[in-house]
């Protein structure tokens, strides 16, 4: 058992795609949790509705959006009543100045809300773009759509800037927790020990827990901890390892220790939560 990864290629032969869901009944959950390995932004028309990413829910209203990154764990958690556009776009696609503002974004991951105007704009692309991809796919009407696409990412990413000059700390403190978080992503086995990623990053440990600290409301070793959780959760929730194999994939040697670690950050042990997720 793993979790269920969406690829682009499967969606779209040209890298696009678009949803629009309609209410079911109150309450009731729909989807299941899963990973893309393409960028996903939801916006909802009317109503409400809660989703989940890497585990925290999110409830959002009309008018507000959320993105969600190439591989975080997401699905709806309650459909409610809403009615939602969902851009889905390759990675491939999104240009570097764009994926930089959503890597930041995901530093403080939020329901966020266009202006009236902006919204009115993204419907009338996500429209021209739902009716574009509807039609006979000739190199011309997916270049059409590509370009299409191009605009709203760059909308949404414009709505985005503005909500990103709101995260605390200078420029260059958030590109340093960014450098951080990439290093923390591409480790197999997280290393738990601050020094080895301040040394990494050729800055002090006293000075990459103040800039961590700043800009996330996290020590440094808080981030590696929260990290070592949500890959635990992803591992306790979507596959059948054992708990001591979980353990050993995320570096602990001391099984007991992990333990100890999850059971302190989440409130209840390993297993207790797998049994939580799984009933």
């Amino acid at each position: 058992m793993s979790i269920p990864l969406h690829k682009a290629v499967q969606r779209s032969d040209f890298g696009i795609f678009l949803k629009e869901t309609s209410s079911a009944p109150a309450g009731e959950p729909v989807g299941y949790a899963h990973r893309d390995d393409y960028y996903v932004f939801g916006m909802v028309d009317s109503g409400s509705c809660c989703v989940s990413i890497d585990f925290k829910d999110y409830r959002l209203s009309e008018g507000e959006m959320i993105a969600v990154q190439p591989g975080q764990v997401h699905r709806v958690v309650d459909a409610g009543d809403a009615r939602a556009s969902v851009l889905f776009a390759d990675a491939a696609l999104v240009g570097a100045p764009e994926k930089q503002l959503l890597a930041e974004y995901a530093l403080c991951p939020a329901p966020f809300r266009p202006t009236d105007m902006q919204r009115a704009e993204l419907r009338q692309l996500f429209a021209i773009i739902a009716r574009r991809i509807g039609t006979p796919k000739d190199d011309d009407s997916k270049r059409i759509v590509r370009n299409l696409s191009d605009a709203a990412i760059g909308m949404v990413t414009e709505i985005l800037r503005h909500a990103i000059r709101r995260l605390p700390g200078n420029r260059r403190h958030v590109e340093i927790v960014l450098a951080f978080r990439e290093l923390l992503a591409k480790d197999d086995r997280i290393v738990r020990s601050p020094a080895h990623y301040a040394a990494a990053l050729h800055l002090s440990p006293v000075y990459l827990n103040e800039v961590v600290k700043n800009v996330t409301g996290e020590s440094v070793g808080g981030y590696i901890r929260n990290e070592i959780v949500l890959r635990a959760k992803r591992m306790l929730v979507y596959t059948t390892r054992n708990i001591g194999e979980i353990a050993c994939s995320l570096g602990f040697d001391d099984y007991a220790y992990f333990t100890r670690l999850f059971t302190k950050q989440t409130g209840m042990n390993p297993t207790s939560y797998r049994r939580k997720y799984l009933e």
